[in-house]
């Protein structure tokens, strides 16, 4: 009897205990949203903006190219593109609308277009009365302004680096006095500077047709080739220790700049790289345009977001108010000013109510950039 009874316990004892399945909650799959974009790549490749996006349950897949490049391109196996200026943007929402063909463009921050340097030089342009601290009465200020008429007078005079006393600041550079741009039949900026010394060279007036822009293009062509090859993006070469003596001005956004201060240690900024801003602004509107409803979801967060639009301000973007990226508005809000006093960094002047730059309507535009650039 006392085996029996022993089985029987070991018996009870293996016998596994079944649990009834209980019901998990589905997870969402994850939505993968495919664009095309130029610069602004940089927010999209952001790890931390990755894993926002992963948390929503979306993974953003990007092909780079230049700004005019995606106005040219197919675009129907992509959900959005996000040219970094209006040229671009203008002639995709045209094509767009003109096959019937749905397009929604959002606008969820901005970035001006700026000249990169460093402090000898920026102090050189000082003394030859082409470029005066943004904010005066600060020591070793990062934020200067030039006056772009000038500035171009000095490179067709054929002026060098040491003509103009950067020698007094210790630097030895007989290169001619220009700023180095990307290529411009490929990025926004380059296209944009031409447009805006243009400008500038007209007298402050828009090229209101073919002769005009002709002209003008005629006469910045050289100094365009005077930069020798070009590249896709200047940015890396401004940061390298041989930008200095390479390429002491280089034409950029804004936001590569502030990116860059922002991610050094706090209270460690750069104080020997410096931004020019022309005297007639032009602030780029980088416009994400949605090309179908999984395009518009992706557009809808950028512009409302809290998270991503916090992410873009360290990313060094002027955000947008959140009711303005949809309506075409430019009013930035204050959080990079914020930011960057928080940090320690000096911050530029937001305000958009002084002398502006514009381009020739798009058809000219174009003309004025195939004919400086040789584009196709």
């Amino acid at each position: 009897m006392l085996a029996v009874g022993l089985v029987g316990l070991i018996v009870l004892v293996l016998t596994p205990v079944v649990a009834r399945p209980t019901a998990s909650p589905s997870v969402p799959a994850i939505i993968e949203i495919k664009g095309m974009m130029a610069s602004k790549r940089d927010f999209f490749n952001d790890a931390k903006v990755k894993e926002i996006l992963l948390g929503k349950r979306i993974r953003v897949i990007v092909d780079t190219t230049g700004s005019r490049e995606i106005s040219f391109s197919d675009l129907d196996k992509y959900d959005f593109v996000f040219p970094s200026g209006q040229p671009a943007a203008d002639m995709v929402q045209s094509k767009r609308l003109s096959s019937n063909k749905e397009v929604h463009t959002y606008l969820p921050f901005v970035s001006p277009i700026v000249l990169a340097t460093y402090r000898p030089y920026a102090l050189a342009l000082r003394d030859a009365g082409v470029a005066k601290p943004m904010k005066p009465g600060r020591s070793n200020p990062l934020y200067y302004e030039i006056d772009l008429e000038k500035f171009i007078e000095l490179s067709e005079l054929g002026k060098r680096w040491n003509d103009i006393g950067v020698r007094n600041y210790g630097i030895q550079n007989d290169n001619l006095v220009l700023a180095h741009t990307p290529d411009v039949c490929w990025a926004n900026s380059a296209g944009t500077y031409q447009g805006m010394i243009a400008y500038a060279k007209n007298n402050g007036r828009v090229a209101s047709n073919e002769r005009e822009v002709a002209a003008l293009a005629k006469a910045l062509r050289p100094l365009y080739l005077a930069q020798g090859a070009t590249t896709a993006d200047r940015v890396p070469y401004y940061l390298a220790p041989e930008g200095v003596r390479i390429a002491p001005v280089v034409v950029i956004y804004e936001h590569q700049y502030l990116a860059y201060q922002l991610q050094r240690p706090k209270g460690d900024f750069d104080d020997y790289r410096v931004l020019l801003y022309p005297a007639d602004h032009f602030e780029s509107q980088p416009s994400f345009i949605a090309l179908n409803d999984t395009g518009r979801k992706l557009g809808e967060l950028l512009v409302n977001d809290p998270e991503l639009r916090r992410r873009a301000v360290e990313l060094g973007f002027r955000v947008l108010d959140a009711d303005q990226g949809n309506t075409g508005q430019t009013m930035a809000s204050p959080l990079l000013t914020d930011l960057l006093t928080e940090r320690g960094i000096e911050a530029p002047s937001m305000n958009n109510d002084h002398t502006r730059a514009y381009l020739p309507q798009l058809d000219l535009f174009e003309q004025l950039v195939t004919t400086i650039g040789n584009c196709r």
